[in-house]
């Protein structure tokens, strides 16, 4: 059987998570932040993540319980709202459905399916209102190769808001990927490689048609021996980026982030500060 084709928004996933975070690559982290999580006996998870930003303390519960097919999810946002999700799995051969919202407010639901075949992967997001706003994506792709598009449609306005379209490639040890977005008013390209099993680095580079300027980051991550994770980036507007992340015992990690203006050591950096306990 056919490896499924990536949705849209995974085109050069890689190469995202190593210049801005996610999955194993570290999350570049400004704020103060707490995260405990646990799994009950009967396969309940419960997270509570409290964030520090400024003189105040925002704090999310979440809560989730799934089986083969299903999944319910429940957060408790820190303005007292309930967000609210279930995803079926396999309702026909390769169809995924998720319907979610926020209580109480009525204009937040929306259903999102995902269906994929060899060689393609639809993905389609409805609004839950009288005039609900649609998110259409597909892509295709073969020996490595993934190409695809996602077009903004408002049936309000009976109009199509914006549209992005993508190609990307992947290779065992090297992702590239180019991006038209803002309804062809920009480019982006990037590109990730894989020294070797502890070492990768990449780049982007993004211009606009209605601007003059070329903004362009490079970013470069290892593993060490121990198992700690270290990143740099850096920005063609003089901002470096750096984290350093470890576990410290067994389900419990520390993750320490600054940045800094090169161009101006006046500057204030920033610095935060994230630990994660599982229980």
């Amino acid at each position: 059987m056919s490896a499924k084709i990536p949705t849209f928004s995974d085109i050069g996933k890689s190469t995202k998570e190593l210049l801005y975070g996610g999955g194993d690559n570290g999350v570049f982290q400004f704020n103060n932040v707490l995260n405990l999580s646990s799994t009950t006996a009967d396969g309940v998870e419960f997270k509570a993540t409290s964030t520090q930003k400024g003189d105040s303390l925002e704090t999310v519960v979440k809560a989730a319980y799934g089986s083969k097919n299903y999944k319910f999810a429940s957060s408790i946002l820190p303005d007292g709202k309930a967000l609210l999700s279930v995803t079926a799995k396999n309702l026909a051969p390769n169809l995924t459905a998720a319907l979610s919202g926020t209580l109480p407010d009525e204009q937040s639901g929306k259903v999102v399916v995902d269906y994929s075949v060899p060689h393609l992967t639809l993905k389609t997001t409805v609004g839950l209102t009288q005039n609900p706003k649609v998110v259409l994506a597909a892509t295709t792709g073969q020996k490595g190769v993934v190409a695809g598009a996602e077009v903004s449609y408002d049936t309000n306005k009976n109009n199509v808001t914006t549209w992005n379209a993508g190609i990307g490639y992947n290779a065992a040890d090297f992702q590239a990927s180019v991006h038209l977005t803002e309804a062809g008013d920009a480019l982006k390209a990037s590109f990730a490689h894989n020294i070797d099993a502890y070492q990768s680095y990449g780049a982007e580079v993004y211009k606009n048609a209605h601007s003059e300027d070329v903004n362009f980051l490079l970013g470069y991550s290892k593993r060490l021996r121990d198992g700690a994770l270290t990143k740099a980036k850096v920005q063609n507007n003089g901002n470096v980026t750096l984290l350093y992340e470890a576990e410290l015992k067994p389900k419990t990690k520390i993750g320490i982030s600054g940045q800094f203006d090169a161009t101006n050591p006046n500057t204030k950096p920033k610095v935060g500060f994230a630990f994660d306990l599982k229980n």
